[in-house]
């Protein structure tokens, strides 16, 4: 088919050339350090770009037929309608509409953006996954453009500054959950950012049916943000008001990012379900990860004897460092057993765990990391009364008495990594190997 003669020559090529199947025209069009951006796949460079074009258009036996173009300043937006054999591998149904976002410089194209929404109305970049994946889960993540959303009712918009990785993101990369993720789903559930009236602030994670009454760690439908909702990994991000908790100025934004999700944990685990009292002794399965260094640093505040378990002696160190009186090989033998013990891995530790505390006393888990079927001495559950506590997040008050201990106790969270966006999958890879050393914070 003929394009309208009012298309920069440019333009016009890359159209003519997935109709004519020709990968010499289509990367003659783009400069030479020229970026094709398509869901998430960044191609730079002739050689790139020409792999790119035989793969998303020749592979797939790929036409476009033009219905209009639209200018937004230095860009020119081409909606067309693409037709082709892609049902196979993306399960699209042909045809359908795509938009082609073109930047030019001196008559050559120095990016094109390839979207299946109109990419003139405003965009952020957002790390997202469209489909989960079980056995590798880093390779589904995408950064790229995304519509920026409009607040719904209620909800309002946050400029994000950071934002705290957490496992939980894996888990919806595996497309894992309490209930179905809804691809294509934003990452990240927690951090911190600014609102359109310059107020900066925290996330509190949790949102569920706000006809709820009482603990809303309790709520059939609650979740948290990237569960049903889209998280904060991305420039801007929308939540009910009710989540956003003013940052108090001695609160610094690296610290607030990543109190939502592992210091909650952390802090509902110690002083809601755990009963201990100031001199008490506890054990922390774990040394490195988001939810044990938080244990570690506060229970040390609180007045508390912690003690720490370490696959290596560098974590073991950090432990220390922390606050921790003694760190143990992980499975270590105790010498004497401890009023409490934190798991946060579930399979591997649990025996352990509930080997080293004593009769009468608690043993607090917040996750699974390692595997969720335990096993479990019920004989020895009764005869020494022990007790097994689930712990879950934390409420919205929990948060904000979190928030006034970490800045009264002066405590600045351990920060292991800290990234630029586009980096974020090389924090989720440290934490999916366990090469962390504290929390991992992504900035924007």
């Amino acid at each position: 088919m003929s394009f309208p003669a009012s298309l920069p020559k440019a333009v016009t090529a890359v159209l003519e050339s997935i109709n004519s199947k020709s990968s010499t025209d289509f990367c003659t069009a783009f400069s030479s350090d020229g970026i094709i951006i398509d869901e998430g796949r960044t191609c730079k460079g002739h050689s790139s770009i020409e792999a790119f074009f035989k793969n998303a258009f020749i592979s797939h036996s790929a036409s476009v037929i033009f219905k209009n173009a639209n200018q937004v300043g230095e860009h020119i937006i081409i909606q067309v309608t693409m037709d082709g054999d892609f049902v196979a591998d993306y399960g699209i149904t042909e045809p359908f509409i795509l938009y082609f976002n073109f930047h030019l410089h001196f008559n050559n194209i120095t990016s094109l953006l390839i979207t299946p929404w109109d990419s003139s109305n405003p965009t952020m970049t957002a790390v997202y996954v469209d489909k989960g994946s079980i056995d590798d889960p880093i390779s589904a993540i995408k950064t790229a453009p995304r519509l920026q959303p409009t607040p719904q009712e209620g909800w309002v918009r946050v400029k994000m500054l950071a934002v705290g990785l957490n496992y939980h993101d894996i888990f919806t990369m595996r497309g894992l959950g309490m209930r179905t993720p809804k691809f294509p789903l934003i990452l990240g559930c927690e951090g911190a950012g600014v609102l359109d009236d310059g107020t900066e602030v925290l996330l509190y994670p949790a949102m569920g049916n706000p006809n709820f009454k009482g603990d809303e760690t309790l709520d059939p439908e609650r979740h948290v943000l990237s569960e049903q909702t889209d998280g904060t990994l991305a420039e801007y991000v929308n939540v009910p008001l009710r989540n956003v908790v003013p940052k108090p100025k001695g609160l610094e934004t690296i610290s607030a990012a990543v109190l939502g999700i592992a210091w909650l944990t952390a802090y509902r685990m110690l002083f809601t379900k755990s009963g201990l009292r100031a001199g008490q002794t506890v054990l922390v399965q774990g040394s490195s990860g988001g939810v044990t260094t938080a244990l570690i640093q506060m229970g040390s505040a609180a007045g508390m004897r912690v003690w720490c378990t370490g696959r290596t002696q560098e974590k073991r160190e950090l432990g220390l460092r922390l606050g921790a009186e003694r760190a143990f090989g992980s499975g270590e033998e105790l010498q004497e057993k401890v009023d409490a013990v934190f798991d946060t891995s579930g399979e591997v530790t649990w025996e352990h765990s509930v080997n080293s505390v004593k009769a009468g006393g608690t043993v607090v888990t917040c996750g699974g990391h390692s595997g969720s079927s335990i096993p479990l001495n019920v004989q020895k559950v009764f005869v020494e009364q022990l007790n097994i506590r689930g712990s879950y997040l934390g409420t919205l008050q929990e948060f904000k008495d979190l928030i006034s201990f970490v800045v009264s106790k002066a405590i600045v969270p351990h920060v292991g990594h800290v990234l630029p966006l586009r980096e974020a999958d090389v924090g989720f890879r440290a934490m999916l190997e366990g090469k962390t050393a504290g929390k991992i914070v992504v900035t924007l």
